[in-house]
């Protein structure tokens, strides 16, 4: 099983544009955003902030909407005022979710995942102020597993925390929080928090 350590700076390309507080909530609620998104001709300055959590963590997807994203984004924004997914580490997982259900789905790749698992392992690294010392992140779409640390953990010859075996995720998403004792210190994949109210992400969604 492929594994991948998160750089440093993605951690700071993750909240460049989000440094309201330290921790907590880091967007501010959505603003009020029509249901027809054809009423629009320009961006509205109060979502830029939101744009940047898109196409700064994953610039591909302005390959599939030339020449700004600007479809990608309004469809999107429609979702996530009807929905209101949570505003912390786990909403780039809500971006994901809602890639795979929408009308893009067929031209999502891995590496899209890639790019905001990995935007959500670094938010969690910025704000989470439990004695974990690092966390992991799966997606069942890809054997990839999606690691940062607060503290690096201690490597030994043949002996790698990231090279563990674990077991397979019970849920899309699954995420665990390691002590990086004994090994990574796994202990069981915990489901997305915030993600039980989210039922309308099991169907394709459609903005119009």
């Amino acid at each position: 099983m492929r594994s991948v350590v998160i750089p440093s700076g993605i951690s700071r390309l993750a909240t460049k544009t989000s440094r309201l507080s330290s921790r907590g909530d880091f967007l501010l609620p959505f603003p009020d955003y029509p249901s027809n998104a054809r009423c629009f001709v320009h961006l509205d300055t109060r979502l830029l902030p939101y744009w940047h959590t898109l196409f700064d963590v994953c610039p591909g997807l302005l390959k599939l909407d030339p020449p700004d994203g600007l479809n990608i984004f309004r469809s999107f924004m429609i979702w996530a005022y009807r929905n209101h997914p949570p505003l912390n580490w786990t909403y780039y997982l809500s971006v994901c979710r809602w890639l795979l259900t929408s009308n893009y789905r067929s031209q999502i790749t891995e590496d899209y995942i890639d790019s905001f698992m990995a935007a959500a392992v670094a938010r969690w690294v910025n704000t989470d102020d439990s004695q974990a010392r690092g966390m992991v992140l799966v997606w069942q779409g890809s054997p990839m597993r999606v690691f940062d640390w607060k503290v690096e953990p201690r490597c030994t010859p043949g002996n790698d925390p990231e090279q563990e075996v674990f077991p397979p995720a019970p849920w899309d998403f699954a995420w665990c929080p390691l002590t990086g004792k004994g090994g990574s210190g796994f202990r069981r994949w915990l489901p997305i928090p915030g993600y039980e109210g989210q039922t309308q992400l099991s169907k394709p969604v459609s903005d119009k």
